[in-house]
């Protein structure tokens, strides 16, 4: 058989193509600028914690550097998509990655938090231009019967990203190569990128003969809609949600329902829009949508609070806490290979078993979490994880091929698009919103804490008059101090004005030892009630993913 692709039309007129040439390079290319992509997430979310010690910044400033990316990712998406069909794919998925290599080095550079936020935006945008041409290199050289086993490794690629990303990143912090610290984590793209720059001028290349002008106003709608959904939740918090940002997170609302109005609009005028909004008519991309929403909007707030947890509240070092995360990692790798045959065994239903699973492990972590509690080593965490993980897979890996097969050929390239940037969106989303419960759980758990831990530190003093006078001058301290510092910007570090002289030397152990104890107990409790939010998050899964097997039946 041939090697070369029929190929697909992905807008209003054909596709053309070179023949391709090469196809395991072409594979290759595909699959480390995916691996380039989405390792460099879960690298950069094992690593927040560094980040906001070595830049002393504050955990909104952190949830900017990861959000500032999901957000340029998404809005730029659609457009990435657009130049790929008009200036050719490969072309674009040069810019992009040569952008993406330049933006990591600028990271890596960067010597304040709005520089890496700047540095972390050009890299989303860059991203942008890489994603979509992937994605429609897979739709133009591979016929129907041949693409679900790409995707599958499309779906493999991003499980071993994601479950090395996490280690790879907690070996970089542990290493600390020529004492870069949490830099070098953004440095290790660069030589990836390099590789994909040399091996891509030796494939095919493939574009669409569309005239069609690009609406960059519906651009800067969605973009500023969600700018006005998303930074109130990320700094309400920190400023104590005053009224400017409470109008921005109102207005937010009426910005995007004006964006899609506007894009309806074009599609009346027979106009191309920034987002073909006509898609969400049909019930089937409508139920992916919202699937692919909620999974990655949970997927996302779990590995930021994960890592907060484990580094902040319980003292594990990065390489310790990617390895805890590890498990999830491979069963979602595990998932994707076997996601192929579980579709052609069980259809559109193995989005049910996938939901089913990811609820049971939420729910279960967040009872292993309340047995091990604060004494965790680790390994308690592997099986629960890894179902959690084999559930994430099974839903994300064949999710994009089961949508699109309910897609009329020659909207396919605006479907995909919409799926892709819906997942940017829900991460950011994502990370908006469990930050607002993270903080206000830590919050609203604090007095308590800080009081349990000082009657249990205090039955545990010796019965010595003096070694009890000193003693309580520490713990009276501390349970004045913890509320306060953990209500303050900063919650992962310890204020000045909490290390006060007056506490004796011989009892500033003590002292110590009470933050410890009560940081690891009050960030243990917030995750445990976030993994329950978590959870019903996933049970809303289970409708969406049954009627999105039934509207297989039908048309969608």
């Amino acid at each position: 058989m041939s090697l070369t692709a029929k190929s697909v039309s992905l807008g209003p007129q054909s596709a053309v193509e070179e023949p391709r040439r090469r196809p395991g390079v072409m594979l290759a290319v595909m699959m480390l600028s995916v691996f380039m992509s989405v390792a460099n997430n879960f690298i950069v979310n094992v690593a927040t914690p560094a980040i906001q010690r070595g830049l002393m910044s504050s955990f909104s400033g952190v949830q900017f550097v990861i959000t500032g990316y999901s957000l340029a990712y998404a809005v730029a998406l659609i457009i990435g998509g657009r130049f790929g069909d008009r200036f050719g794919r490969r072309k674009m998925l040069l810019f992009g990655v040569a952008g993406f290599t330049l933006s990591s080095l600028l990271c890596g550079l960067a010597t304040g938090v709005p520089i890496l936020v700047l540095a972390r935006i050009l890299q989303g945008l860059s991203a942008a231009l890489i994603t979509p041409q992937v994605i429609s290199l897979i739709q133009v050289n591979y016929p129907p019967e041949k693409r679900g086993a790409v995707f599958g490794m499309y779906g493999a690629t991003q499980g071993i990203a994601a479950s090395s990303g996490q280690l790879i990143g907690g070996l970089l912090l542990r290493i600390d190569p020529w004492g870069l610290d949490w830099r070098s984590v953004f440095f290790f793209s660069v030589p990836i990128g390099i590789a994909i720059l040399v091996l891509t001028p030796l494939i095919g290349e493939s574009k669409q003969n569309s005239g069609a002008k690009l609406d960059w106003f519906g651009a800067v709608m969605v973009a500023a809609g969600l700018l006005l959904l998303v930074y109130p939740l990320v700094q309400g918090q920190k400023e104590g949600w005053p009224l400017s940002l409470i109008v921005c997170l109102l207005l937010s609302l009426p910005t995007l329902a004006a964006f899609i109005w506007f894009e309806k609009r074009l599609i009346r005028r027979s106009r191309e829009p920034f987002m073909n909004v006509e898609l969400f008519r049909r019930r089937g991309f409508s139920l992916g949508m919202l699937i692919v929403f909620l999974l990655m909007c949970a997927q996302a707030a779990f590995f930021l609070i994960t890592a907060y947890l484990l580094q902040i509240g319980l003292g594990f070092t990065a390489l310790q806490s990617g390895t805890v995360i590890l498990p999830m990692g491979v069963g979602y790798f595990l998932a994707s290979l076997w996601s192929a045959k579980a579709v052609s065994r069980f259809g559109p239903h193995v989005l049910t078993i996938g939901s089913v699973l990811t609820f049971v492990g939420y729910l279960s972590l967040a009872l292993f979490a309340h047995w091990t509690g604060t004494a965790l080593i680790g390994y308690e965490w592997i099986p629960v994880l890894a179902v959690l993980g084999f559930g994430q897979g099974l839903i994300a890996s064949p999710l994009t091929n089961i949508v699109l097969a309910k897609i009329r050929k020659e909207d396919v390239g605006s479907a995909s698009g919409i799926l892709t940037t819906g997942m940017q969106m829900a991460y950011a989303i994502g990370i908006a919103v469990i930050g607002v419960i993270w903080l206000n759980a830590l919050n609203y758990h604090a007095d308590t804490v800080s009081r349990e831990v000082e009657q249990r530190l205090r039955r545990s003093l010796p019965a010595n008059t003096a070694a009890l006078e000193l003693s309580d001058t520490a713990l009276q301290t501390f349970r004045t101090c913890y509320p306060v510092l953990v209500r303050g910007n900063d919650p992962a570090a310890v204020p000045a004005e909490c290390r006060p002289a007056s506490i004796p030397d011989q009892a500033k152990s003590l002292y110590t030892e009470s933050i410890r104890q009560a940081n690891a107990q009050n960030y243990m409790d917030s995750f445990i009630l976030c993994l329950y939010v978590l959870a019903a998050i996933s049970a809303s899964l289970f409708p969406l993913v049954l009627n999105l097997a039934r509207s297989g039946k039908g048309r969608a």
